[in-house]
């Protein structure tokens, strides 16, 4: 019942239902006067008929009968009046038409029922014509809306400027159309993802896998030396590395993207975690001999996945080894604050072009100026995906010939 009365528009079907009951009654009250002024004009007129008749063979008793007119008479003479009359057949089951005043007085007020009745009646209809043209507006927006968005036409949107049951199922209609044209566009990105991962796929292996059939050509129908078979034996081999190493890193960024891996969260030590990723890559800090600094003040403690964010460092790290030359230099530094948590890898090596620096971090991208024939471009790639899966922001910035510096912010209300 408190909703009922809540509602603007079943509060405004009340309010016009109200008018016209007020108008309804006002007219009943109108008819009413009207005829009760019909009625006592014509009682006094037959009264006057009456009292000329009597005049004319007793002129002193007019005194006596107009005071009764208006004061009322006396019920013992009333009964004895009715009894005379009655004699000469004048009683009240005789026939209204026999009463000429009262009759027409009541076809006045007949008359007077009849108009009020056609006057609601219409006053009724245009109100009704306009409150359901007012709903009926509305919901054929609704309902065109609906069959637009059918269609595939997610751009239709229906607003209401008044408050009420409209508004709010407007407002869950373009809530509806946009989680509609979402999931459309999802479903469009998901299928468009699987398309270039498919092709990704395919152009990667394609080279590895056209050098090991070579191998195994050169291998089955050649005649070579021990070592010339050795030789393209452990090429194989390598390519058999490669191709898996690319296959689990392109299905690590596969799942990323989807979002469906369930990181192992812990508040743990981000330095711990740093140094996780330096010891991965001893062999080949020792073969370059480059020396690296790891510059911790204090002990930062994040919300993170160990494995993955060791992974997404590891590949920043050995970037920069591959791209620094020997006895080089690498700086890590990590650092906190109460916003949030960061760490800085620079690289005092041969740096990045202005033409490459903002398409590094794509995957399978490889800059022309590389020297490292072995890069596919999906390391870097893989790092931004994990470090962005933990709330977090990598940059990068660098100058050819001076050196290259990586920027990994983690905020603190992740």
């Amino acid at each position: 019942m408190r909703r009922y009365f809540v509602n603007p528009e079943l509060k405004r079907s009340s309010v016009v239902l109200l008018f016209l009951n007020i108008i309804f009654m006002l007219g009943t009250i109108l008819t009413l006067k009207l005829y009760q002024n019909s009625l006592k004009q014509d009682y006094i007129k037959t009264f006057g008929y009456i009292t000329v008749i009597i005049s004319q063979n007793n002129p002193e008793i007019i005194r006596e009968i107009a005071p009764i007119i208006t004061k009322g008479i006396n019920n013992r003479d009333a009964e004895e009046g009715e009894r005379i009359l009655k004699q000469y057949g004048l009683t009240k089951e005789l026939e209204n038409n026999l009463f000429p005043y009262i009759n027409k007085s009541n076809q006045k007020y007949n008359w007077y029922i009849a108009d009020i009745f056609m006057v609601m009646v219409f006053v009724f209809f245009i109100l009704n014509y306009i409150q359901c043209g007012y709903f009926y507006k509305r919901i054929r927006r609704i309902n065109l809306g609906a069959k637009k968005i059918i269609d595939g036409d997610y751009n239709i949107s229906i607003n209401e400027n008044k408050e009420g049951d409209f508004s709010k199922l407007s407002t869950s209609f373009n809530s509806m159309r946009e989680i509609i044209k979402n999931s459309i566009n999802e479903l469009k990105s998901e299928k468009q993802f699987l398309v270039d991962l498919l092709s990704d796929i395919s152009h990667q292996l394609k080279t590895p896998l056209s050098s090991m059939i070579i191998y195994n050509d050169i291998l089955l129908n050649k005649k070579i030396s021990k070592e010339q078979s050795t030789t393209f034996l452990i090429n194989s081999k390598n390519q058999l590395y490669r191709m898996n190493w690319l296959i689990k890193s392109i299905l690590k960024l596969a799942r990323l993207d989807a979002k469906s891996i369930e990181f192992n969260m812990e508040y743990q030590s981000l330095n711990e975690t740093v140094n996780c990723s330096i010891e991965a890559l001893d062999e080949k800090i020792a073969n370059k001999r480059i020396e690296v600094n790891f510059n911790q003040f204090n002990e930062v403690i994040f919300l993170h996945d160990r494995d993955w964010i060791c992974e997404a460092l590891i590949n920043i790290v050995k970037n920069c080894v591959e791209h620094t030359q020997r006895r080089g230099k690498i700086d890590i530094d990590i650092m906190e604050n109460p916003i949030y948590k960061r760490i800085t890898i620079s690289d005092n090596g041969e740096g990045i072009d202005d033409k490459d620096l903002p398409n590094i971090f794509k995957r399978f991208y490889k800059a022309k100026t590389s020297r490292n024939s072995e890069s596919i471009g999906i390391g870097l790639a893989l790092s931004k995906s994990i470090i962005e899966s933990h709330n977090g922001i990598i940059n990068v910035q660098s100058k050819v010939g001076i050196g290259t510096k990586f920027i990994i912010t983690f905020l603190n209300y992740y």
